[in-house]
């Protein structure tokens, strides 16, 4: 079974056994997962969502990561059942945390909150709860991808380093910490930094 090593930031891959691929290097994981993910921001983000087509229900944003891992992982959209103490909330709670970041998030759309802040808090209260064995970064950097763009906003252009050792991975990550203690701003300015023009 292959080992894969972690980089800053990232849910260690401990357990290899749900791959449904020959892969045993992490560029080879990688390169196979952003093939799939592909097929999800074609789906999400070539047009305006509608919708019917992104509801944002918590049923949907569990569908969204099986879209976008289901050809690589078997556990891809089921909710983890256990996990490193240290990351997300407990097991038990997620699918409460879940309806609550979706109740919350639809009460931001009706008030004066700027789009982007909406944006933000989306993606890291969805990775702040943590509900998948692995991919929640990118899973939730894409749910709030599908924010923007369902509003008629544009998106940010994450640098590729994002995926890999880098300080531009290493502020995101203190970013998040950062809105883990209630700070938005960090990740705000991170965020408007790859926004596009």
């Amino acid at each position: 079974m292959p080992v894969f090593p972690t980089i800053e930031g990232a849910t260690p891959i401990d357990d290899a056994s749900g791959l449904k691929l020959n892969i045993v290097t992490i560029e080879a994981l990688y390169v196979a997962e952003a093939e799939n993910i592909v097929k999800a921001v074609l789906k999400y983000l070539a047009g305006k969502p509608s919708k019917r087509s992104a509801p944002f229900t918590v049923d949907w944003i569990i569908r969204l990561h099986k879209e976008m891992y289901g050809n690589v992982w078997t556990w891809a959209g089921q909710i983890r059942t256990s996990g490193n103490p240290n990351i997300g909330v407990p097991a038990y709670m997620i699918p409460e945390e879940l309806r609550k970041l979706i109740d919350d998030l639809h009460c931001w759309e009706s008030t004066d909150m700027e789009l982007v802040e909406q944006a933000v808090r989306l993606h890291h209260r969805a990775v702040w709860i943590h509900p998948f064995p692995n991919g929640n970064g990118r899973w939730s950097r894409m749910l709030s991808d599908i924010w923007l763009k369902q509003h008629g906003k544009s998106l940010p252009i994450w640098p590729a380093e994002m995926n890999r050792e880098s300080p531009i991975r290493s502020d995101y990550i203190r970013a998040v910490k950062e809105a883990d203690r209630g700070n938005f701003e960090p990740l705000l300015a991170l965020q408007r930094r790859y926004m596009a023009a």
